[in-house]
């Protein structure tokens, strides 16, 4: 979300494989297939970890990031910042987003089978990608927990 949380704001950035990671024993076909990026697309047309750990300061600095699974998100991004000898400028909520939604269903009496559909729906025929899916994440959270 923005910062006045009016609207959805997402990005995403390729993130070059820092030299000192084992990126192969990372990355495989299974996850070429998932994101729809071979390792030698990521390696030609990505940013240095330094270049995302600045942007990512920049633009959350102050936040709280969610993730639909934060163990996994913050292992990935913490590398990055370890990386780039930088220390990040927001935090990680360690509660799942899928926990936050559900207790905003149950606070507002949300129809869970629309907010299952919404799911559905929104990852229906696509590649699974950051900014897409922050981007199904904020506008699922800014449907549930809408004033009534």
């Amino acid at each position: 979300m923005s910062k006045d949380g009016e609207s959805i704001v997402s990005a995403a950035h390729l993130i070059r494989p820092a030299p000192d990671w084992k990126i192969k024993d990372a990355w495989s076909a299974k996850s070429e297939r998932l994101h729809g990026i071979s390792l030698a697309y990521l390696r030609e047309n990505s940013r240095p970890v330094e270049e995302i750990a600045r942007i990512m300061n920049s633009e959350l600095g102050g936040r709280e990031l969610v993730s639909e699974n934060w163990r996994y998100d913050e292992r990935w991004l913490f590398q990055v910042f370890e990386a780039a000898g930088v220390e990040p400028a927001f935090t990680v909520l360690h509660t799942d987003a899928r926990v936050m939604l559900e207790q905003a269903e149950a606070d507002r009496n949300f129809d869970l089978a629309n907010l299952d559909q919404a799911r559905r729906d929104a990852q229906r025929n696509r590649r699974r990608r950051a900014d897409a899916d922050a981007a199904i994440w904020a506008e699922l959270w800014r449907t549930v927990t809408k004033r009534r």
